[in-house]
């Protein structure tokens, strides 16, 4: 099946919004116009096989000419932002531009230096040189017999060309000073029309992704603002789903679903990879019925829009990946039939801007932030010597924390030095050094832990009163 055709059904079979649909790449209607191209192009001789063998013939010379150099391109073919230029300044990523094709000309005769080209075609390109400043028809100088910069000057007031064009064409009038060429523009308006109806689909697909992006985080932080009320705790007989909510959210973050921050595969995920991942999620979820046993009901409510919020990342990112496969593709068609390797030379900035990866990566800093963080999660408070929680933490002047327990066995092995910093300030920690409020935030959110170390500190230290016969069991007989 044509990509056409399968572009048109996943956009009606995927379950995009309709005005995601109304705002996607309209490829029928920019392969009509590359067919209106390719024929104005063929009614003055410059099909693209015409075309490609000038490029070819160019190349041969090059290779062969005893400088190393040709007598330049035969044609240059341009997308310029004509109202950057205007104002001297860089095109921005969303600006309109406007394509240009330029045939080398002699500068003296106007005659084309391809020499390939049929009779009526250098006759019409002959003409065209012949009418400059003259008609409506507007021919690029690249060299003024004075000096380069003052061809420099010439081409940025008698062309519609972005600085960086300038900037390229100015140079190669430098290096074209002894072949003594001009670029004579050849006025078509079918490709103009093209690049009009792509630059229209992709400013639409740009505001779409903002609107997008800013809806996603509204969503993540009224959900994290909910999720932080069902899940405090305020008492012994206060009902949360603290628990439960910190099972889900740490499987959630093992899966990596958009984005990674892992070594070997760091970066965004591609919607396939994202729906598999999700897929993981859910069915891990579904064997774990006791994390989603929920004590209150707006629990159940916030984890199907939890879910939701998900599926409409996913559907997004399948979005944007039909639609840059539509602009490649259309370029690439737009290239085969043309010949004008536009391709080559599209702004890599628009599709930057349009399809960058920067929402998955956005929606995910927003739920870490907003989000995830509402609920604690155990590995933000370890103590990194034993890695269980830090019981009665103890803050060095350093500012690095550790167990109680950790902290009175390096005091005495007369450790002075913090294991992550190594500055000397372990023997100067007592009591003081305790850290209330961490102690009582570790009480409040994990009070199962605390207990379990707790008890742990109780029987270690009774080990080191005792010795080993304090693990026994008193038995009476």
């Amino acid at each position: 099946m044509k990509f056409g055709q399968t572009y048109q059904e996943r956009l009606r079979e995927d379950g995009f919004p309709q005005h995601w649909v109304e705002n996607a790449i309209s490829y029928k209607q920019l392969k009509k116009c590359i067919k209106r191209v390719e024929k104005e192009l063929s009614d003055i001789g410059l099909d693209a096989q015409t075309l490609k063998q000038l490029l070819e013939r160019e190349e041969r010379e090059s290779s062969t000419d005893s400088d190393g150099q040709g007598d330049g391109e035969p044609f240059k073919y341009l997308l310029a932002d004509p109202t950057a230029a205007a104002n001297g300044e860089a095109a921005t990523p969303m600006a309109a531009f406007r394509p240009k094709l330029l045939i080398a000309a002699d500068k003296q005769t106007g005659e084309p230096i391809a020499a390939s080209l049929s009779l009526e075609t250098k006759d019409y390109l002959h003409n065209l040189a012949l009418t400059q400043r003259m008609t409506d028809v507007r021919v690029t100088e690249l060299l003024d017999s004075e000096s380069t910069g003052e061809s420099a000057n010439l081409i940025a007031s008698n062309t519609d060309l972005s600085s960086a064009a300038l900037s390229s064409l100015a140079k190669d009038a430098s290096q074209a000073a002894d072949r003594g060429l001009r670029m004579v523009e050849v006025p078509l308006t079918s490709d103009s029309e093209f690049f009009s109806t792509l630059q229209s689909s992709l400013s639409g697909l740009a505001t779409l992704r903002q609107q997008e992006e800013k809806r996603l985080q509204d969503e993540v932080i009224r959900l994290g603002q909910e999720i932080a009320k069902i899940t405090e705790p305020k008492g012994r007989k206060n009902r949360h789903d603290l628990a439960q909510w910190r099972n889900i959210f740490e499987l959630y973050l093992e899966q990596n679903i958009f984005f990674s921050t892992n070594e070997l595969d760091h970066g965004a995920r591609d919607s396939a990879e994202a729906e598999a991942r999700l897929r993981a999620f859910s069915d891990a979820l579904k064997k774990q019925p006791q994390w989603t046993k929920f004590r209150r009901k707006e629990s159940s409510s916030a984890l199907d829009r939890f879910i939701q919020l998900n599926l409409d990342l996913l559907q997004h990112l399948r979005f944007q990946e039909i639609n840059q496969m539509a602009m490649q593709k259309i370029l690439k068609k737009f290239d085969k039939r043309t010949a004008l390797g536009v391709k080559r030379n599209f702004p890599t900035s628009i599709e930057a801007t349009v399809f960058t990866q920067s929402l998955a990566k956005n929606i995910c800093f927003e739920l870490s932030t907003e989000l995830l963080s509402v609920v604690p999660q155990l590995s933000d408070y370890l103590c990194p010597v034993c890695f269980s929680i830090s019981f009665r933490p103890i803050r060095l002047r350093c500012g690095h924390i550790f167990c109680v327990r950790c902290l009175i066995v390096m005091q005495r092995a007369r450790e002075d030095h913090c294991p992550l910093c190594r500055s000397a300030v372990v023997m100067e920690a007592d009591s003081t050094s305790v850290d209330p409020e961490l102690t009582k935030f570790l009480i409040k959110y994990f009070p199962n832990e605390v207990k379990a170390k707790q008890k742990e500190n109780e029987r270690a230290a009774g080990v080191d009163e005792y010795g080993e016969a304090y693990n026994e069991k008193c038995t009476v007989m």
